[in-house]
């Protein structure tokens, strides 16, 4: 016999109500369905619990020494019950994500903060990284899935949620902004304010202005740094539109770039075959279903 949960608590109502006829209502049985529970489990433990009289019932030594382990198993297995419960109803839990450094900063704070409202209790992570950092994030398990812009990763399963468009930033009254159309040419003949090569914002750069060099200047790890350079009048840059939060100076204009006309794929990624959690799979789906194209942040900025 498999000791369980029911068995424990026929057990502690019995040493609690001291009489089969009232412990075996408490917990819902016949009396002779409760005795057999009872007897099962002293055979299944190989000790006999109760001395039975016609008047009382009382525990034996094996009995008393039992009822402290009974109390403690019945309260830990009802913890891990509950526990799985909560999981379940999204109260309790905890989600870790990985994204890009331009999505953690734009689009993430405004979910957490509605997820974080529906579900207080659920602990959230968010790791910001390139895109191959998320990816690996991803594949090792540290976190539950990831936004990125890695598009050739074939074992993880991915959905695209979002096009980010690209724009030119600059001084306000920089000359590239008083033309009507400004070409990769015009771009390519001021000094340029690079982000470093490992982003995949640097190499959607090098690709687009493949034909047409840039002038590479300085180059920076953060965008915030390049926004200061660029107010600094040290030159140009290109950022996502997720990005542009960060370059919104008084001393600062921008414009949707056209040609060339670059634009990234944002994906939610994670492991293929692996079911997430209640409360990741939650946050997963409030993401997928966002409108992040529409939204008026993005708006705001096209």
């Amino acid at each position: 016999m498999n000791i369980n949960s029911h068995d424990l608590q026929v057990f502690l109502t019995l040493a609690q109500e001291k009489n089969f006829t009232r412990a075996a209502a408490r917990c819902g049985l016949s009396q002779s369905a409760f005795s057999t529970r009872i007897s099962s489990l002293e055979h299944a433990l190989g000790a006999k619990l109760f001395d039975r009289t016609t008047r009382r019932v009382e525990l034996t030594p094996d009995g008393e020494e039992f009822e402290p382990f009974a109390h403690q198993l019945h309260a830990d297995l009802s913890d891990v019950v509950q526990i799985f419960r909560d999981r379940a109803a999204r109260r309790r839990g905890r989600v870790a994500i990985a994204a890009l450094p331009s999505v953690s900063a734009g689009w993430m704070p405004k979910v957490l903060s509605q997820f974080a409202k529906r579900h207080p209790e659920i602990q959230l992570s968010l790791t910001d990284g390139i895109a191959e950092t998320c990816a690996s994030l991803v594949r090792s398990g540290e976190v539950d899935f990831g936004l990125s812009t890695l598009d050739d990763a074939e074992d993880l399963d991915k959905q695209l949620v979002a096009i980010d468009h690209f724009h030119l930033v600059c001084g306000k009254n920089h000359a590239l902004l008083t033309k009507k159309k400004i070409t990769a040419a015009d771009i390519a003949s001021f000094p340029f304010i690079h982000l470093t090569r490992n982003s995949s914002v640097r190499r959607l750069l090098d690709a687009a202005f493949d034909r047409v060099k840039l002038k590479p200047y300085l180059e920076a790890n953060y965008m915030a740094t390049l926004a200061g350079m660029v107010e600094a009048d040290l030159g140009v840059t290109i950022v996502p539109s997720l990005s542009l939060h960060q370059f919104i100076r008084p001393t600062l204009g921008t414009r949707v770039l056209q040609t060339p006309r670059i634009s990234r794929p944002i994906y939610l990624i994670r492991r293929r075959g692996r079911t997430l959690s209640a409360a990741a799979d939650t946050l997963f789906n409030q993401i997928r279903l966002t409108d992040f194209e529409n939204s008026p942040m993005r708006r705001r900025r096209s």
